[in-house]
């Protein structure tokens, strides 16, 4: 027994050590940042806030901590580590290539500065990701995220360098493809007007040969007063009157035109019809005759 007493000394001083320097170890501030950083991560886990209950469950598995703080902590980081859904981030031009220099946001939180291809814990639920080239384009997408996905991808694809300068000199909203257009400058058909134009043409054409064959008519006429024929009285009053309808007419004519010329509107390219697609067609219609003390004369048209 005698023998035996150093051993068993020696075995209790080393016990003894252990517990001292183990207590001395975990200060009380520490004890008191650990519980605490355990019992908040439990609350953010079933919140389903895994990001930030990983960061305290980090907190509380330190080796400062209490032993059985410790191992519950430890356990917890296993479980979010196996149950938070992560994501792997990424992005293209519209040719398909990768985008590698962009940074990401979360909801409006930084959550990474370059893409890398690794996956990202994210907490479960609706959030919007906002994607940030070098170049200062920008893209957003919302996602909703499940508990338990594991390296979803969520790709943005951002416009190539010709199609923002495309949209830019189309106002934006483009895709920088060309489609067929009237004329160079994109503006509507001059045909309308030019189909106008030619009638108010004739009209002026019309007014010259009967307002000549009317004056003509009239001064045969005053050969014969007061004993004109009343048949040629009434042919020459109608060349009089046709010379003024068709005088009204094309001035009515070629001011329509002039106006259709110059106030065409902008075609919108990506709405131009295909071949093959039936179209309405251009109609005018132009009215006149003689009425008793005169003449009427009306245009209209659809375009």
């Amino acid at each position: 027994m005698r023998m035996k007493r150093p051993g068993v000394v020696a075995a209790v001083a080393l016990m003894t050590t252990v517990l001292v320097e183990g207590v001395a170890f975990a200060a009380p501030d520490d004890r008191e940042q650990c519980a605490a950083s355990a019992e908040h991560a439990q609350q953010l886990r079933d919140e389903g806030k895994y990001r930030r209950a990983r960061e305290q469950m980090l907190v509380c598995a330190r080796d400062v901590c209490p032993g059985p703080i410790k191992s519950d902590c430890g356990k917890w980081l296993t479980e979010l580590d196996r149950d938070a859904p992560t994501v792997v981030f990424g992005a293209r031009d519209n040719k398909g290539s990768d985008v590698l220099d962009v940074k990401v946001s979360m909801d409006g939180a930084p959550i990474q500065e370059r893409l890398d291809g690794k996956p990202v814990l994210v907490d479960s639920g609706e959030h919007t990701f906002k994607f940030e080239s070098k170049e200062g384009a920008v893209k957003e997408e919302r996602v909703l995220v499940r508990a338990a996905e594991k390296a979803r991808p969520i790709i943005a694809t951002f416009p190539s360098a010709a199609d923002a300068i495309g949209d830019n000199n189309k106002g934006g909203g483009g895709t920088g493809d060309k489609g067929p257009t009237t004329g160079s400058t994109g503006e509507g058909s001059v045909v309308p007007a030019l189909v106008v134009g030619g009638i108010g043409v004739l009209a002026l054409g019309s007014f010259a040969i009967f307002g000549i064959g009317g004056k003509n008519a009239v001064d045969d006429l005053q050969k014969c007063k007061p004993n004109c024929a009343e048949a040629d009285v009434d042919s020459a009053r109608t060349k009089l009157i046709i010379a003024d309808i068709s005088l009204g007419v094309g001035v009515v004519a070629l001011g329509v035109a002039a106006y259709m010329f110059f106030s065409r509107p902008t075609i919108d390219t990506s709405k131009v019809q295909t071949a093959g697609q039936t179209k309405k067609k251009d109609w005018l219609r132009i009215d006149g005759g003689p009425i008793a003390g005169g003449g009427y004369a009306g245009i209209g048209g659809s375009f």
